[in-house]
């Protein structure tokens, strides 16, 4: 199998770094990238930069059953794609953990422990790859994100996808969608606290020029709230009291705004957990970064598995086109200078 490890998406840095010769014989990078989800309900999404302007388009969006997958690759939602599964719900799962002292070679094979441990499997059953989390304060330990899945059921999801004719060579989590939503805003030196809801969970997650600082989830009551307005209350809780614990263990950087994915909720319990949000709160909205037509519009309509998926997708795209920024470094630079936050 040649996608021997979960792959969250880490930067690269500017591609104009390369010397030209290298960069002249490089091979070209995807036109698009294509994210898909595989279980009972499969999803896709095609993402890519409109040649003329270099903005972000959603050119392919919809969901259907394992028979689906076929008909899109058929209708060339794959072609001149790179193919990124991205496994969502009870599949993945992660870990915050201080860096094993190994070389970072032996990095992905040392959080397999942990992670099977913590899923009750034996480690041989256990995918997983690390993420280095930037330091948010100088007295805190070097910590990785500690991604991981089942083995058998992403051969299971690959399976599915090479029986469509689709090789995905990538595999990536809901989780970066909280990436994708970084990667495309301004860039300035805030901290970010971005929140999604995906399926039943709500993740919250600090970041600074696109990278992960600290990753926090909840999973939400399977039965519908008796009371909205409590429901919505508890979210706008949790959410401020996240933000909170960030703000305070984080010295290196300032954290000045909050930005909520929440396409699944009413528009009046948007609105209600956004003037209940600390910081400088918004709302996120897909139009508001990618062009799409009537199609894509109704595929993201009130779908928050949808929304997280292309933004999955928006991060692959950056990573392959070299636009993300190298913010390890930058912080470390910044922390050696004595910045103040």
């Amino acid at each position: 199998m040649e996608t021997a490890a979960i792959a969250p998406a880490t930067p690269t840095g500017p591609a104009t770094r390369l010397p030209a010769w290298r960069r002249w014989l490089a091979p070209r990078p995807p036109k698009a990238v294509t994210a898909v989800v595989v279980g009972e309900r499969c999803l896709a999404a095609r993402v890519e930069f409109e040649g003329a302007t270099n903005r972000l388009k959603l050119v392919h969006a919809g969901e259907g059953d394992a028979s689906s997958l076929e008909r899109w690759r058929t209708a060339r939602w794959f072609a001149d794609s790179a193919p990124v599964l991205v496994l969502a719900g009870p599949e993945r799962q992660f870990l915050t953990l201080d860096r094993p002292p190994v070389p970072q070679e032996e990095l992905a094979m040392a959080v397999r422990f942990p992670l099977a441990e913590a899923a009750e499997l034996d480690p041989e059953q256990m995918l997983g790859t690390a993420l280095p989390l930037l330091r948010m304060s100088d007295s805190m330990a070097p910590q990785v994100m500690a991604v991981g899945a089942r083995l058998d059921a992403v051969k299971a999801q690959l399976a599915r996808l090479a029986a469509a004719g689709i090789k995905a060579r990538s595999i990536d989590v809901s989780y970066s969608a909280l990436r994708g939503m970084a990667l495309m805003q301004p860039p300035d030196e805030d901290g970010w606290v971005n929140v999604t809801l995906i399926g039943g969970e709500l993740a919250i997650g600090l970041l600074w020029q696109g990278e992960f600082c600290a990753l926090r989830t909840l999973a939400l009551p399977r039965r519908a709230p008796r009371d909205e307005h409590e429901f919505e209350n508890a979210l706008a809780l949790h959410i401020q009291r996240t933000a909170d614990l960030f703000e305070r263990q984080t010295t290196r950087l300032a954290v000045r705004r909050v930005l909520a994915a929440l396409p699944g909720l009413p528009l009046s319990a948007r609105e209600a957990i956004h003037a209940a949000l600390p910081l400088s709160p918004a709302l996120f909205d897909l139009e508001n970064h990618l062009d799409m037509d009537d199609e894509g519009r109704a595929a993201c309509a009130g779908n928050g598995e949808m929304t997280a998926l292309i933004c999955v997708a928006v991060g692959r795209l950056y990573d392959l086109r070299g636009l993300s920024r190298p913010a390890h470094e930058a912080l470390e630079a910044r922390a050696a200078q004595g910045q103040p936050a």
